[in-house]
């Protein structure tokens, strides 16, 4: 188990919650490219849901997934920043390409996570990258993944920071959009958002370290 019950528990419940979500913004998605940017988001809270209590996750299924996720998220906002502002979950209120980035930035972090989860098992035997990041580990334990690494632990807290940060800026423009007119599922979207980026800065500040 990563972190504790109680912290397992909580991401458990966040991004099955999310996952739930995602489900049904796939089915009613507006065209393929709002598909595909769900779609992302659901395989996020589909791992975020089983990470903190198993290392059997395979770990380059997931490097390769939100990489090509990261790629794809920052092609949308180098060459289509206005017709694909509202991709996925509340882009429009984030801001247009600002958002895209946003949500590229995510799909790096769920890397990070993917490779910090992998077990140290023989590593001195293999060389595998769990010896090459420096992550000595005991064999068979997932708890404080990056805790005994200063430069990993360190990431994880920026990264935990930057989404404890984006988690005030969407929860401010979650206010503000449902307060004013906006369409109610414009305001959903958006709260899956301010929920998604709590849940991964509690992941990567609590859970993980």
């Amino acid at each position: 188990m990563m972190g504790t019950p109680l912290t397992a528990s909580v991401a458990t419940t966040v991004f099955s919650l999310l996952g739930v979500w995602f489900v049904g913004r796939v089915v009613s998605g507006r065209d393929v490219p709002d598909r595909i940017s769900n779609l992302l988001h659901l395989a996020m809270s589909g791992v975020m849901v089983a990470m903190p209590w198993s290392a059997a996750l395979p770990a380059l299924p997931q490097v390769v997934v939100f990489s090509a996720g990261a790629f794809w998220y920052a092609g949308a906002a180098l060459f289509r920043p206005s017709s694909d502002a509202r991709l996925g979950v509340g882009h429009g209120a984030h801001g247009r390409a600002a958002g895209l980035w946003y949500h590229a930035g995510m799909m790096v972090a769920m890397v990070w996570m993917a490779v910090a989860m992998i077990p140290a098992t023989a590593s001195a035997d293999t060389g595998g990258m769990a010896g090459m990041t420096g992550m000595t580990h005991s064999a068979g334990t997932v708890g404080g993944m990056t805790g005994d690494v200063p430069w990993a632990l360190a990431l994880s807290i920026a990264l935990g920071a930057c989404f404890a940060g984006a988690t005030v800026w969407l929860a401010g423009l979650l206010i503000r959009e449902a307060a004013g007119a906006a369409h109610r599922l414009a305001v959903a979207d958006l709260a899956a958002s301010t929920l998604m980026a709590a849940g991964m800065s509690f992941v990567l500040l609590v859970v993980m370290t």
